[in-house]
């Protein structure tokens, strides 16, 4: 279920955006998703042209079972919107309703840090290992809804795809899109709909999904507050070589620091 995205922008890593999961992210995991499900199918058979596109090719004098049991065309149109003006059907539209905040907590988790393990090695070999903090984090919820739009040519085809699609993100993959950052809380079909289409009737319906998301945001302590420098000595006392079994930290202190501490002890007397 990869969606073969990357940034193009910079201000993610400059603001230590580590997770922003609002628009791109759950609409792609649900074409990615989509597409993987359907690519099993016999019948609704997806395929992927060279450039990951569903293949759309000419029919012009191809047998109507084309499709099934071989990738010479995808039975099914699975995307974002149409690449090219061509009329496809079915088609299984995906399009972001929309998006909100919902924080977490009143501070947005201000408060809570990043550690990291620092192994530091004596001349002997001995080793410790030292949690050092690295980094604030922010974190939040956004909650909205994601629009597939199923559109057939046949009645049978538009429920079929209704209740697969239900199924797929109801039990199917609910686990795999929990663990991706995607949690389909639930899902409704609406009422289908018909309309014209020159002598022909198109048949649609919309499964619409509720889901929640998460953002992630780090920032470097080392932009805030002063270095702390660490002398560690290692002892081992079951050895017979020489140790030093103390751990002394070393912190650097301003000269401001200084008189506000010389003047509270003033205070004090």
């Amino acid at each position: 279920m990869a969606t073969g995205n990357w940034y193009d922008t910079d201000l993610y890593r400059i603001f230590g955006m580590l997770q922003t999961s609002m628009i791109i992210l759950p609409k792609e995991l649900v074409i990615a998703g989509l597409r993987d499900f359907f690519a099993k199918d016999s019948f609704y058979h997806y395929v992927a042209d060279e450039w990951g596109y569903p293949k759309t090719v000419d029919h012009t004098d191809l047998p109507l079972g084309s499709g099934i049991g071989d990738d010479v065309t995808t039975r099914i149109f699975i995307g974002e919107a149409f690449r090219q003006d061509i009329q496809f059907f079915p088609s299984v539209i995906v399009k972001n309703g929309g998006m909100r905040s919902v924080p977490i907590s009143m501070n947005r988790e201000w408060g809570s840090y990043v550690s990291e393990n620092r192994i530091y090695e004596d001349g002997y070999g001995n080793t410790k290992t030292i949690r050092i903090p690295k980094a604030f984090r922010f974190e939040g919820i956004n909650e909205g809804t994601i629009n597939i739009e199923i559109t057939t040519r046949s009645l049978r085809t538009r429920d079929d795809l209704a209740e697969l699609i239900y199924m797929f993100f109801v039990d199917i993959r609910f686990s795999d899109y929990k663990h991706a950052g995607l949690v389909v809380k639930g899902v409704s079909i609406s009422s289908p709909s018909e309309g014209d289409d020159r002598n022909n009737k198109f048949y649609k319906v919309t499964v619409t999904l509720d889901i929640r998301t998460e953002w992630k945001r780090e920032i470097p302590i080392d932009n805030y507050i002063e270095r702390i420098l660490f002398n560690v000595t290692i002892g081992n006392i079951d050895s017979s070589v020489p140790t030093s079994p103390n751990l002394t930290i070393h912190s650097e202190v301003s000269y401001l620091d200084l008189l506000l501490n010389s003047g509270e002890q003033n205070n004090k007397k």
